[in-house]
């Protein structure tokens, strides 16, 4: 048990995160403080939410690059609406709007993936633009700074407060919640449901999952709702959390979720993957992000060591499958 432990993608990416944050602190001891936690764990939420969404989907072998245009649809398109009709309220309103555009979205996707066999790349390259001209066209092209009366401060409550000397008060913000409930929403749904096991088959051999009784069309409807809908929460908690609503929010960053999926041991091909390894590869590359500005680093860097660690992350599934098939080889001669 120990040893498969050990062996493990999430054992090696939690090592990592323990040097990569010694030697952070060695060059920058300023980098050991409560604000560094709470900042990198703030950072880090949106992040989280939709990693969680699209998990599965990743595992059931399909890459989806939309989920980023459905956040920004559904977030930005739910604050005009209410701030074009005085709305004065807080923010559970802008929840439930946005997740049910958000699944309605999700849902377009699987449509077009399972009633006419696309492939789900395919799909989704099209409705990520398709998205984003949407609401740059329909529903207005600039940054809105104007909030609800009922929302103003969202971005200061805080579940654990403390006193940093070099940032004053900082905190747990209480969206944190949302990571832990969706979270473990995933896990139970991978681990403990038909549906989950399902996902695990699709990803490994879609035609066996086919033969062994599973609707894999359903599945696939389902996971994009699920994606859908997260999308959707990381859009209007962003939102909040920034203290404005942006047409093109993360149109940049599709490929820093996808990259903290495979560091956290999804494989590319699907099969494999786990709502823990995402947790530690959205960590590892907020991390990564902060050492580079602690250190001093030119922040265009970023992207070629984060592409560097992403080739050896890749590679290393594949080797130790060539290493075993050798190994049997060897075996039986």
């Amino acid at each position: 048990m120990l040893n498969k432990i050990v062996r493990s993608n999430e054992f090696v990416i939690f090592v990592i995160l323990v040097v990569l944050s010694l030697i952070i602190g060695w060059i920058n001891p300023a980098f050991y403080s409560v604000a560094t936690v709470f900042d990198i764990i703030r950072a880090s939420i949106v992040y989280f939410i939709m990693a969680y969404g699209l998990l599965p989907i990743i595992i059931a072998g399909g890459i989806d690059i939309s989920f980023v245009a459905i956040a920004a649809m559904s977030s930005y398109t739910v604050h005009m609406f209410l701030i074009g009709r005085g709305y004065q309220g807080g923010i559970l309103i802008y929840f439930i709007l946005g997740c049910l555009l958000g699944a309605l979205a999700g849902l377009l996707n699987g449509v077009l993936v399972t009633r006419f066999k696309l492939p789900v790349f395919d799909v989704s390259l099209a409705t990520f633009t398709m998205w984003y001209g949407f609401t740059l066209f329909f529903i207005g092209a600039t940054a809105n700074f104007d909030l609800p009366p009922g929302t103003v401060g969202y971005y200061a409550r805080f579940l654990i407060t403390a006193q940093d000397p070099n940032v004053g008060t900082t905190g747990l913000h209480e969206s944190f919640l949302y990571v832990v409930v969706l979270g473990l929403f995933i896990w139970w749904l991978l681990k403990y449901t038909t549906l989950g096991r399902g996902v695990y088959a699709m990803g490994g051999n879609r035609e066996v999952a086919i033969r062994t009784g599973f609707n894999v069309n359903r599945i696939q409807l389902v996971l994009f709702i699920i994606m859908g809908t997260f999308s959707a929460i990381a859009g209007v908690t962003q939102g909040f959390l920034s203290r404005y609503f942006n047409p093109v929010l993360f149109i940049t960053q599709p490929l820093d979720v996808l990259a903290a999926i495979i560091l956290g041991g999804a494989a590319i091909t699907g099969g494999s993957g786990s709502v823990i390894g995402t947790t530690l590869g959205v960590l590892l590359i907020q991390l990564i992000n902060r050492a580079l500005i602690l250190t001093g680093i030119q922040v265009e860097w970023q992207r070629l060591v984060l592409g560097i660690i992403l080739i050896l992350f890749t590679a290393i599934p594949s080797l130790r499958t060539l290493r075993a098939r050798r190994l049997g080889r060897v075996i039986q001669s």
